[in-house]
């Protein structure tokens, strides 16, 4: 695990954040000391709660410009908001589901922006599953749905992929390659975005207050 003082990590802030910096992690540990650090929380262990993240290099899809990638924004916060899940979350699992396609359909027949299979559309009441607000509502609904059945959110995420049923069989992440690397990788993209939005909200801020 690398470890930085804050010196260190000063002069990589300071340097202007290169391409190749690493994400910063800041931990408070048991005994209230802080800890910087380029591991993620999974490798930390748990007696170390997770602060912040400071990324090195804004992050953008392979293949997608910036603006693809946040066209939804507004519309993934207004799901959030009224669905109290986090917007980062949401904005990951459509990353991960479709790449921020909202014509996406899956070899399994899951449609549009977060891959609503047909079944699930009907049950959320999502008349059009390629219409990018109905997408991000219903399935924004969905992940509270299933945030109130689980308690944490490798089950969540699990349930999202593999199936509610699949969770409780085997009572956590079931043993299936996709859904392990699923999981893992919804949980990497939304420490990301919640960099990403939180910087974007300071920006809306700063704006506002010159106004």
């Amino acid at each position: 695990m690398t470890r930085f003082g804050v010196f260190g990590l000063l002069l990589i802030l300071m340097a202007g954040s290169p391409s190749w910096a690493r994400d910063i992690y800041k931990y408070r540990a048991a005994d209230g000391s802080i800890l910087f650090t380029d591991q993620p929380r999974d490798r930390v262990g748990p007696e170390y709660t997770l602060l912040s993240v400071r990324k090195g290099w804004n992050y953008v899809p392979r293949g997608l410009t910036a603006a693809q990638r946040d066209r939804y924004d507004d519309v993934i916060a207004r799901a959030a908001r009224a669905h109290n899940v986090e917007a980062a979350l949401v904005k990951a699992v459509i990353h991960a589901e479709s790449l921020f396609n909202r014509l996406a359909v899956s070899r399994v027949g899951a449609q549009g922006l977060m891959q609503l299979m047909p079944e699930t559309s009907r049950y959320l009441q999502v008349l059009d599953p390629f219409d990018a607000d109905e997408n991000i509502d219903g399935g924004t609904r969905f992940l509270a749905y299933l945030q109130g059945r689980f308690d944490d959110l490798d089950r969540v995420l699990a349930a999202y992929n593999a199936g509610e049923g699949n969770v409780r069989r085997y009572d956590g992440i079931p043993p299936f390659a996709e859904t392990r690397a699923y999981v893992r990788k919804v949980k990497e993209l939304r420490l990301r975005y919640q960099v990403q939005l939180a910087a974007r909200s300071d920006q809306d801020d700063d704006a506002l207050a010159v106004r």
